[in-house]
Formats: C-alpha cells, sequence, structure tokens
C-alpha cells in the first residue's frame, strides 16, 4: 500500500530529499543566486576554469546548472587576489597627481 502524497509533488520530493533548495537551477537563477547579473554569469561560464561538471544539458534549450559546483567555483574565485582594473588605477592615478599640484601649486 503506497503512503497517502500530498498534491503539491515538487513538496513530495523536497522532503524527500530533505531541503527544500533545488539541485540544479538555470542562468537567471544561477545568477541571482550567486548575486551577480546574468551578462557576468554568462562572462563566468566563459573562462576556462570553469568547471565543466557545473553545467548539466537536459536537451538542446534546457541547460541548468548545478548549484553546489557553482558556490564551490565562485568560492575559490574569493581566494584568489585579483588587482584592480585598469580603468580604475588609472583614475585614481589622475586623482593623486591633481592633488598633489594643488598642494605644490602657489595661492
Amino acid at each position: 500500500m503506497r503512503p497517502p502524497s500530498s498534491s503539491n509533488p515538487i513538496a513530495d520530493r523536497d522532503s524527500a530529499r530533505g531541503t527544500s533548495e533545488p539541485i540544479l537551477v538555470d542562468a537567471p537563477s544561477a545568477a541571482a543566486a550567486l548575486s551577480i547579473s546574468e551578462r557576468t554569469f554568462h562572462s563566468l561560464r566563459k573562462r576556462p576554469d570553469f568547471p565543466r561538471h557545473a553545467t548539466v544539458v537536459l536537451g538542446p534549450r534546457c541547460v541548468r546548472f548545478r548549484l553546489d559546483a557553482l558556490c564551490a567555483f565562485t568560492s575559490s574565485l574569493v581566494a584568489i587576489p585579483q588587482s584592480e582594473p585598469r580603468q580604475l588605477q588609472e583614475s585614481r592615478k589622475g586623482r593623486s597627481e591633481n592633488r598633489l599640484e594643488a598642494k605644490t601649486s602657489p595661492e
């Protein structure tokens, strides 16, 4: 005899798994979970160090991503120190030069 099931099959599946978090997510959900834009997420996907096992192709137009693999990948990115972007370095350099000129100019 089968146990009575609720009217929500997704809730049944999640309760059987022990969590309500999804395993696979689409690109907009993956970007939201990582607190980045969808465009930035797709830029991350193009990196050579992006984990291949994070992408699951279910069909020609159905691509999902393993949330646990994405979280592990982004955690590894935090550990890698990155320099400031060139544009920011140049703007800081320009501002500091302007300050020096303002201090040394006689008034």
